[in-house]
């Protein structure tokens, strides 16, 4: 979920970018403390809008929230730059005018979530109420864990069909070379008599 959200944001050097003769390390820098503090100067941004405007990784990203606060953060002179500022940023500020339809796409992204761990609560509470189209080695394996135990192999009925939980075998003579471990795997036999989900 995190994930896709964060495949809506931008690099953050490249929303810097748009800012004329700006030093982008530095203003990076600026950035991210404004973010992490919540206190931008003018104005006091709450959790969710600390969680969505940056994003701190390998590449750093941020979203129209993060571009906001990058504003400000001009406008009110935190920023260093090369040559005096510009009288308006159009770019920034075309990439800001996008911040509705980036929290309502986060929006639908965590209703989704929350719909889709509801449904799992529901499968896992009552595995008959699940759907053939439903079914999958993850949530085979959530339900066994659940009903039998975290480490159990075993088979339950799912969605009217036999689920089974499985452990692989370890080669004997892998065994004696390497310290392998057993792998459990889940697969289920599907209403045509095929067999589906992991290889054991």
């Amino acid at each position: 979920m995190l994930w896709e959200i964060r495949t809506r944001m931008k690099p953050a050097l490249s929303i810097i970018d748009l800012i004329p003769n700006i030093h982008r390390t530095p203003a990076l820098a600026v950035l991210r403390r404004a973010v992490l503090e919540g206190r931008p100067a003018t104005f006091r941004m709450s959790d969710e809008d600390r969680e969505l405007a940056f994003h701190d990784a390998h590449v750093q990203l941020t979203s129209p929230v993060g571009a906001r606060v990058l504003k400000v953060l001009h406008d009110t002179g935190q920023l260093k730059l090369k040559k005096p500022p510009a009288k308006s940023l159009p770019a920034l500020e075309a990439y800001i005018a996008t911040e509705a339809v980036f929290r309502a796409d986060v929006a639908r992204i965590l209703a989704a979530d929350a719909a889709k761990r509801l449904r799992l609560a529901q499968i896992i509470a009552d595995p008959a109420c699940a759907r053939p189209e439903e079914l999958d080695a993850y949530l085979i394996d959530k339900v066994i864990s659940h009903h039998l135990g975290h480490t159990a192999t075993g088979t339950l009925q799912i969605a009217g069909l036999p689920c089974h939980r499985s452990q692989s075998a370890t080669d004997p003579a892998e065994a004696d070379r390497y310290r392998t471990e057993a792998r459990l795997y889940c697969w289920w036999v599907d209403s045509a008599g095929q067999r589906q989900g992991e290889a054991g």
